[in-house]
């Protein structure tokens, strides 16, 4: 059943309270976001100006550190050496009661490396591993055909999909400004005719022309944590995780996913599985600790039997 302007609501007002205990309190003492923290992070900006919606706050390196390691599961960065997450995104959107970020912007005009060539891609990502989690869970039970039926003709959604990928469209213009000779680059490796297409595009790379698609919810989650309150498509998807018993703004255990001062093997709550490329970099690294866990049992028992010698 569609939500009701009551849920609605309720929900802004949540995000609300949410945000000014986070920004007041600094989360659980689990957390290692402070007051001062974040204070300081409230007032971030990117490349010189503000951040684009009132809600983002700047990353701080603690949190570049638990997204890369806990929400994207990439490996540690050498001792020293400058994140290469911190040069790629702009802000954090909403987070989590324990202060982490639950979802993050992306510069759109990025390198993977200051070696490599610029690139254009999405803005918005869904890091946070409970929600990321929830959501698989969801998809798999076809809630996608669900929603878009809400999204044709004469439905309760009918614009609302086109409304969010415009947004996302003036969203990229505003994060690339005046960079005209990296923007002449992506032109010349994409060709006249993809470059138009990407900067048109909307939220997920949706094409304003396609046919109504929801596509993404996490994608689509990520835009309502980001710009806050205007995604009814994302407000939907929240209230249905939460019928489902998880809590949209952090349970008691899940920081321990976060915290990389907490090993993953005591965690009390753990990211199990995931899509794409963060769900084959958690598989690849636990067969790694498999491996180098036999090897260590191999190493022990060898060392025993040369005792008992």
């Amino acid at each position: 059943m569609p939500g009701s302007a009551c849920e609605d609501a309720a929900f802004s007002l949540w995000r609300c309270v949410a945000s000014v205990a986070q920004r007041f309190c600094g989360g659980t003492p689990s957390s290692p976001q402070s007051v001062a923290s974040a204070s300081s992070a409230a007032a971030g900006t990117f490349r010189g100006k503000p951040l684009p919606y009132a809600g983002m706050t700047a990353l701080t390196e603690a949190d570049l550190e638990c997204i890369d390691q806990r929400h994207l599961y990439r490996k540690p960065a050498d001792p020293g050496a400058k994140r290469e997450l911190g040069r790629q995104t702009v802000g954090a959107g909403g987070r989590c009661r324990h202060g982490w970020p639950q979802a993050i912007v992306y510069d759109p005009l990025y390198r993977e490396r200051p070696d490599k060539s610029h690139r254009l891609g999405d803005t918005t990502r869904l890091t946070c591993p409970l929600l990321v989690t929830a959501i698989d869970k969801l998809e798999k039970g076809g809630a996608m055909e669900r929603y878009n039926e809400r999204l044709l003709s004469g439905a309760d959604w009918e614009g609302e999909l086109q409304k969010v990928n415009e947004a996302h469209r003036l969203l990229r213009l505003e994060l690339i400004g005046d960079r005209s000779a990296e923007l002449a680059e992506v032109r010349q490796i994409l060709g006249q005719q993809a470059f138009a297409i990407a900067m048109r595009s909307g939220l997920a790379s949706l094409r304003p022309e396609a046919r109504p698609d929801v596509k993404c919810l996490h994608a689509q989650v990520a835009d309502e944590l980001v710009r806050g309150g205007d995604n009814p498509i994302a407000k939907q998807v929240l209230r249905d995780i939460e019928d489902q018993g998880v809590l949209i703004h952090g349970s008691e255990e899940c920081c321990d996913n976060c915290d990389v001062r907490v090993a993953l093997p005591l965690a009390r709550w753990k990211l199990d599985r995931c899509k794409n490329n963060v769900g084959k970099r958690l598989s690849r690294g636990r067969k790694q600790a498999a491996s180098r866990a036999t090897s260590l049992a191999g190493d022990v028992g060898s060392e025993r039997s040369d005792e008992d010698l």
